[in-house]
């Protein structure tokens, strides 16, 4: 008996057997886009089963190392994952911003932290567990927005080419220029890992080149908002870290709106701390969750 059927042998005596048997189907046959960042409503939905049975089961998968768990902080705008942590105590930041909707947002438990689970390595590897691998829009599926999103499950490059005016995946510690023509409508340039700052274009067209300079480094992701004229933009761009990161010119067109206004539900923060099996299998969390609760409602 391997390692992986170890682990399912303890899950089966600890978790409800139905949500146990739907989980290992999803293991042996899923995608690998379908086994990272779980949600598990849509788990248990789409499985026939009793939510806070999926919910058992997955806690239980965690605590056994078959799942990872994460709790990511989302933008209440368009959805975008802006923090990610192991547990709660990593939820730290007073305002997590997003560049996208160009806002800053403080965090809360119930509609802005989502629970997800993610297999294990040591179960099955797949290729969310090296981002850097994933193409720019299986990057932006599986780690730019929410589990909460309902993305199309397939063609997502196709529904966002008109919103898309360019995209550049940028190497660590390389520089590169990238240039695009700004009609008269507000934009939004983007990327995860980190995120650029958001810039709108608005007044009479200008025949002269607009430069504008976006360095990205390990120590905070660039931030802010600048109003460029419509005309031709130059971004000048220094990746400063060790990893990719992929520079995105936006549309946020109507279509783009469209998409990112489809939601589904997902596990949040704060329906986990009322789990009994949450508090019984992570048990500092949880005290930490309900020291967090009255400042973060």
């Amino acid at each position: 008996m391997n390692e992986a059927e170890s682990l399912f042998a303890v899950l089966r005596k600890s978790a409800p057997a139905d949500a146990v048997a739907a989980i290992e189907r999803l293991v042996a046959e899923g995608s690998d886009r379908d086994l990272n960042r779980i949600n598990v409503l849509a788990f248990a939905a789409k499985n026939g089963l009793k939510v806070d049975d999926a919910i058992a089961a997955f806690l239980h998968g965690s605590r056994l190392g078959i799942f990872v768990m994460a709790w990511n902080v989302l933008c209440p705008g368009c959805g975008g994952v802006l923090g990610e942590a192991t547990s709660l105590k990593g939820v730290h930041e007073d305002v997590y911003a997003c560049s996208l909707c160009a806002a800053g947002y403080e965090p809360t438990l119930d509609e802005m932290v989502e629970i997800v689970f993610t297999i294990s390595p040591r179960v099955r590897h797949i290729a969310g567990h090296d981002p850097e691998s994933l193409s720019p829009p299986e990057y932006y599926r599986q780690v730019f927005w929410g589990s909460g999103v309902d993305l199309p499950v397939e063609g997502l490059e196709r529904e966002f080419e008109d919103a898309t005016l360019d995209i550049l995946e940028l190497p660590g510690g390389q520089k590169a220029l990238l240039t695009v023509l700004l009609r008269r409508a507000r934009r939004s340039a983007s990327s995860r890992s980190p995120t650029p700052p958001t810039s709108s274009s608005r007044g009479e067209p200008t025949k002269e080149r607009q430069n504008v300079a976006i360095a990205y480094n390990d120590l905070s992701p660039p931030s802010g908002r600048s109003v460029v004229h419509a005309g031709q933009l130059r971004l000048a761009l220094e990746n400063q870290t060790k990893h990719r990161v992929l520079p995105t010119v936006w549309i946020r067109n109507d279509r783009m709106h469209q998409i990112l206004s489809s939601r589904r539900p997902f596990l949040t923060a704060r329906r986990l701390l009322t789990n009994q099996t949450f508090r019984d299998l992570f048990r500092a969390d949880a005290l930490d969750v309900n020291q967090r609760s009255g400042s973060s409602a």
